[in-house]
């Protein structure tokens, strides 16, 4: 039982930790989203060395695959713990055709339940970011569009 009782405190540590390095990481997207007018997907490997961020710049389907198949690959080799998934999500609504967009932190963690951070963001007439909503947390940040990267952390401990 107290086996139980200390693995579960250890996911709550982690997933503290977790949640403390996506605040930290929303204020750098931001930044690169207000500077670029885009934010790249990037995938960020949460480490006991730090964080390793990895580029996802894919223009097809196949591209994507690959691109995730990478990540998974690299966060079972760098023993991640967790992995974040930065990008941009536009939701178009068909009835009126008026556009959402949000940055959106989607993260997955070993052992535990996936945690998300989403910041509306719009546009000025120039295409270029003007401005910024409310940061939103966990259950109330879902977004449809949203990449979330899941490793096989049980083929991780077969090694």
């Amino acid at each position: 039982m107290s086996e139980q009782i200390g693995l579960s405190a250890s996911i709550v540590a982690v997933a503290a930790v977790v949640e403390g390095a996506v605040r930290e990481i929303m204020p750098i997207a931001q930044a690169t989203l207000m500077q670029q007018g885009t934010h790249l997907p990037t995938a960020i490997l949460h480490t006991m060395e730090g964080l390793v961020p990895i580029v996802l710049p894919f223009k097809n389907e196949a591209q994507k695959k690959a691109l995730v198949a990478f990540v998974k690959t690299q966060a079972l080799e760098k023993h991640a713990f967790a992995v974040t998934c930065v990008t941009c999500a536009r939701v178009i609504d068909a009835r009126n055709g008026t556009e959402e967009e949000a940055l959106v932190l989607a993260t997955s963690v070993q052992g535990g339940r996936p945690y998300t951070v989403t910041i509306q963001f719009w546009r000025a007439a120039d295409r270029s970011v003007a401005g910024f909503g409310d940061v939103v947390e966990g259950d109330d940040a879902a977004m449809p569009g949203q990449m979330m990267i899941f490793p096989d952390w049980s083929e991780e401990t077969r090694h």
